[in-house]
């Protein structure tokens, strides 16, 4: 029984170290094709690179934020979508994070809403410092983007779980019979009546888990089932598409498992 409880001691503390030494930091590019109905030609092979849940803080420094920023860079993707918590709590960590994500160069720019951990620190103050810098941040809003005659709705909710996210403003004046994508924080937009029709939604908020076991799946899921239903990687029903991130950063513990951070592109394709 020693021998057991001592292997399982020793086995835990080598995940753990592995977790918090390896996979947490080991970066993954992952790379999607996502069918759209109506896609026009001008958009065909799009490229959305996704980031999300950076997490600058105590536990996420500064060299790591500009790494992932250099790694999105490197995509060369013609949109760059960042789907919030860009740091966790401190207003001091802010405006640094501000600065490297102010790096970030698309053609068809920066666009970034807020998550849970943005208005937790101070959303309004993290909103103008992302702004300041060249970044859209769309607050229950939409514009198009175009090229030439061909055009691609693009829509930004605000955080669901502050009680500040207004889904009909974000989609006042989208035609969901074109093509269409959402940014949200929490994946809880996929279940909302209004986003039914939405070409592609894509979130982040669930970091895949952070602790992703074989069989087992993540504890999130069982805590917070509301919260953690759609957990990482492309959903679909009646048309409209989920794409959950993994993210790039922690909260809680500098650790990783099972849930290797992500920078994820997102290609459209004509259905």
């Amino acid at each position: 029984m020693k021998g057991a409880g001592a292997a399982t001691l020793v086995g835990g503390a080598a995940l753990a170290g592995y977790g918090g030494l390896v996979e947490a930091w080991d970066y993954e590019l992952t790379e999607t094709v996502v069918p759209v109905r109506g896609l026009p030609a001008a958009f065909e092979g799009f490229r959305i690179a996704q980031l999300t849940d950076v997490h600058h803080s105590r536990i996420v420094p500064i060299e790591e934020v500009r790494r992932v920023v250099s790694l999105v860079n490197a995509t060369r993707a013609d949109l760059i979508a960042l789907t919030g918590d860009y740091t966790t709590e401190l207003r001091r960590f802010v405006e640094p994070c501000a600065e490297a994500l102010a790096e970030l160069r698309a053609p068809e720019g920066v666009w970034a809403v807020l998550g849970n951990h943005d208005h937790r620190t101070d959303g309004p103050f993290t909103a103008q410092a992302l702004k300041a810098r060249g970044i859209n941040v769309l607050t229950n809003e939409n514009t198009v983007l175009r090229r030439g005659a061909d055009e691609l709705q693009l829509a930004g909710v605000d955080d669901w779980s502050w009680g500040k996210a207004n889904f009909e403003s974000a989609l006042r004046g989208v035609d969901l019979a074109r093509p269409s994508v959402l940014l949200s924080h929490e994946p809880i937009a996929f279940d909302r009546p209004l986003t039914r029709g939405v070409s592609l939604i894509l979130c982040g908020h669930t970091h895949g888990g952070q602790i992703y076991l074989p069989f087992v799946g993540s504890p999130a899921s069982s805590i917070w089932p509301k919260y953690f239903r759609y957990i990482r990687g492309l959903y679909e029903r009646d048309g409209t598409r989920l794409y959950v991130s993994r993210g790039t950063g922690m909260i809680g513990v500098p650790l990783r498992i099972g849930a290797r951070p992500e920078v994820a592109v997102l290609r459209l394709q004509r259905a």
